[in-house]
């Protein structure tokens, strides 16, 4: 029985006129400098910092970075809060699910230039939180899903993830025991071969409260549409 579903935020409710900050972040770095770039956009997500610049200026001189470039850098993280914006079906999806369901939100992302989830009301819609910066675990570890259900106070089988990523949503939510919700807005094929009966495709948010009322009357993921 799905007692809760929990939603990705970024590209699955939210999403940026600019795109993914991070991708851009790498495009601002020399190729010496690249090569710690993994390592750079897992500390700006597992640990809070007060803002971008006091988190990026832990970074000068372990990858030498200009005055330049970390302005740049800086401007690139509150772009993507400035444009942020909800999908047009979500906030309707969410509401919907809310009827249905606990919902939370469970996202891998900083600390900082976050004020829009006050602007798009994601703090009243989406009360239920774990962001990365705060647990220190990123989706698809399974700390990320455990610390989750803590929140909820509910097992494994009671909570599906409604996400876009392949990687972090889907084969993080069925490796933690959860439905997975796969959101394939693009249409891609699937990467890997996963057991139908925990993996619902749908090509956006608006079919969840459906899917979710299906698999609460019992139906498995193969007839959630039907």
């Amino acid at each position: 029985m799905i007692r809760a579903v929990v939603f990705d935020l970024w590209n699955t409710l939210v999403h940026s006129r600019h795109g993914d900050p991070f991708r851009h972040l790498q495009r601002l770095l020399d190729d010496e400098q690249k090569k710690r770039y993994p390592e750079l956009r897992r500390e700006a997500m597992d640990r809070p910092h007060p803002d971008a610049r006091t988190f990026l200026a832990g970074w000068m001189d372990r990858l030498s970075l200009s005055g330049t470039q970390m302005l740049a850098m800086a401007e690139v993280f509150q772009t993507a809060a400035d444009d942020a914006a909800w999908f047009p079906e979500a906030l309707e999806a969410v509401e919907g699910t809310r009827k249905l369901a606990r919902v939370g939100l469970l996202s891998n992302t900083q600390s900082f230039d976050m004020e829009f989830l006050e602007r798009l009301g994601l703090e009243r819609t989406l009360p239920t939180r774990c962001l990365s910066a705060h647990t220190g675990h990123l989706k698809p570890e399974p700390g990320a899903f455990r610390h989750m259900e803590k929140r909820l106070g509910l097992f494994p089988g009671e909570i599906a993830m409604v996400g876009d990523s392949w990687r972090d949503d889907v084969t993080g939510a069925l490796e933690a025991g959860w439905t997975a919700i796969w959101v394939n807005r693009p249409g891609h094929p699937r990467p890997g071969d996963v057991p139908g009966e925990d993996l619902v495709e749908i090509p956006d948010l608006s079919l969840v409260p459906r899917v979710v009322e299906n698999l609460q009357k019992g139906a498995r993921c193969g007839t959630c549409l039907g």
